[in-house]
């Protein structure tokens, strides 16, 4: 291996659905290129693992049930991973870092980067905090040992700042997502598609969004679409089954934006928390209009504080119908949003986001 190339292991005991499995495939294409790259993983999802370079050597021991056990999942994942572990070997877990930071803790020399996987519960996101405080309890004390890693990615100035100021962590550093440019092109219409596109569970809040939708009762001017699966479904399908005529089901899509995007209108986010969310770049992307909760994930940022997409009050039923109507009344306002915020991904060009990690990682 010449002096430049580094081998790093990347550490991801489940590959689900969402932002981390596009993230992993992003990191793992662009670090291959030009590095010794290895993947430990549990997945059976081959159709995921197609999309990985054939530089990257996977490691992945397939066993499912596991996945149902997250805890000893990632054990006999760390326990995988200890054993090809090299001499200049660089781990960096995009999940699950518990063990490997008590390994840190009890004295294991490889160097250890770790990447936030979601939201993180700081002083500036309280209407994120509430919820992940009651559901995420284990969080706080696992955070308090990503001092002992050597790196911390993440996706916030506002994580960096808490990891920082109110947890002593010192190397912390601040990499958002790639997205790349694509082409879309809205029109107004008397009738518009507004889509939910993400994991049908608790912290994306799909309730939320088609039971607003279903109050507006305004089918004249939309149709409600949603895209993806989780344990929400069930309960959805309740909520919508006397507008069934109004509301398609898509299940889980693979690249949802690439085979749907000709026809999405608008994109909403209802997370009661989240990371950046990637789908409101991949949207913007397109050029296509989107709506989500401020101060929530990245939504603020992303949309320049409303110059880019629609905001909404997160959790009041009353502004995020008011931002529909709207939407759907002055959509080419909607239009001209969208296209400002598809020329500010610049902001998220692969030099400053791909390109900026992998120096960082070079210089752990």
């Amino acid at each position: 291996m010449s002096k430049n190339k580094k081998r790093i292991v990347f550490f991801c005991p489940q590959i689900s659905d969402g932002g981390i499995e596009k993230t992993l495939i992003n990191y793992l294409n662009h670090f291959s290129i030009n590095n010794e790259v290895v993947l430990v993983t549990n997945t059976f999802n081959i159709k995921r693992l197609r999309l990985i370079s054939k530089k990257v050597k996977i490691i992945n021991f397939k066993i499912n049930f596991l996945n149902r056990f997250r805890i000893l999942n990632n054990l006999i994942c760390t326990l995988l991973l200890l054993k090809i572990l090299k001499q200049d070997t660089i781990i960096f877990s995009l999940q699950d870092h518990f063990f490997l930071l008590i390994l840190k803790f009890l004295g294991l020399k490889k160097k250890l980067v770790i990447r936030t996987p979601t939201a993180i519960s700081n002083t500036k996101n309280k209407y994120e905090s509430k919820y992940i405080n009651k559901k995420h309890f284990f969080k706080k004390f696992i955070i308090k040992f990503y001092k002992y890693s050597d790196m911390v990615i993440t996706f916030s100035e506002d994580n960096k700042n808490h990891f920082k100021k109110n947890l002593n962590i010192k190397n912390v550093k601040v990499v958002y997502n790639f997205f790349p440019k694509n082409y879309g092109k809205k029109k107004v219409k008397k009738s518009y598609n507004i889509f939910f596109i993400g994991r049908l569970v608790y912290d994306k809040d799909p309730i939320f969004f088609i039971r607003n939708l279903i109050d507006l009762n305004n089918f004249d001017k939309y149709k409600i679409h949603i895209v993806g699966k989780g344990n929400c479904l069930n309960e959805m399908k309740k909520i919508s089954k006397k507008f069934s005529k109004n509301i398609k089901y898509y299940g889980y899509v693979e690249n949802p934006l690439v085979k749907l995007h000709k026809i999405i209108d608008l994109v909403c986010v209802t997370s009661k928390y989240d990371g950046t969310p990637n789908i409101l770049g991949e949207a913007l992307s397109y050029k296509i209009p989107c709506l989500a909760p401020t101060k929530v994930g990245l939504s603020d940022y992303i949309f320049q504080n409303g110059k880019f997409g629609y905001l909404y009050k997160p959790g009041s039923d009353k502004s995020f119908k008011k931002q529909i109507i709207n939407i759907v009344k002055n959509y080419n306002h909607a239009i001209n949003k969208a296209k400002k915020g598809f020329n500010s991904l610049n902001r998220f060009n692969k030099k400053k986001t791909l390109v900026e990690l992998e120096n960082i990682i070079n210089k752990v």
